[in-house]
């Protein structure tokens, strides 16, 4: 069997909810048509990699502050609206979910031990030669220290899908195929309530 077809090539896709969360939210604020918050990380995977198979598929996130859980009734509707979103997500057949945390006061919240956890997975994975082909999903410029190594140590390939105008240049130089996010890829999850459209929380 020649990995090097393309149709052959395995693929790991790493998905930084959080920074894709927080893009399509400016996205709809903005009024542009066709972007879910709550989209299905499986189908945006299977997108991405294609023709090609598919052997991981990594959704990383972390939950909504907990003081919403103890708000206005606004408030809890949107926590409420979040944690039933990971909860579907949960249950999609060969879907990885780690979480990281949030920590900080009210206005001043920080999302803690998520970036560290998608290079941890991308290197040790490269490593053990689990995938050809790692696809990064985050317009974040602090990915480049797991791009590097992964390509230059293991010798695999990295794509970017990105969201115009707010991607690090440095990570789309450093990627061998950058892509450019649309709203097509990234179809609504079933089994949700209607979107609200900003009714959606995230740090």
């Amino acid at each position: 069997m020649n990995l090097s077809q393309p149709s052959l090539n395995r693929v790991a896709v790493f998905i930084d909810n959080s920074n894709v969360f927080n893009r399509i939210k400016e996205k709809i604020q903005l009024k542009e048509t066709g972007w879910d918050c709550f989209y299905d990380p499986l189908y945006l995977a299977q997108r991405l990699a294609g023709q090609r198979q598919l052997t991981f598929v990594g959704f990383y996130c972390s939950p909504p502050p907990s003081y919403l859980a103890q708000g206005t009734p606004a408030e809890q509707k949107r926590y409420s609206q979040q944690m039933q979103y990971y909860s579907e997500v949960t249950k999609l057949p060969n879907v990885t979910v780690r979480y990281g945390s949030v920590g900080g006061s009210r206005w001043n919240l920080q999302e803690k031990n998520l970036d560290t956890q998608i290079t941890a997975d991308m290197i040790t994975m490269a490593a053990q030669n689990k995938y050809d082909v790692a696809v990064l999903v985050s317009n974040d410029g602090d990915y480049v220290s797991a791009v590097r190594p992964t390509k230059e140590e293991f010798g695999k390939k990295v794509e970017v899908l990105y969201f115009r105008k707010r991607v690090s240049m440095v990570l789309r130089q450093v990627c061998d195929l950058p892509r450019r996010a649309r709203p097509s890829f990234f179809r609504r999850l079933p089994n949700l309530p209607p979107p609200h459209g900003q009714d959606v929380v995230s740090i």
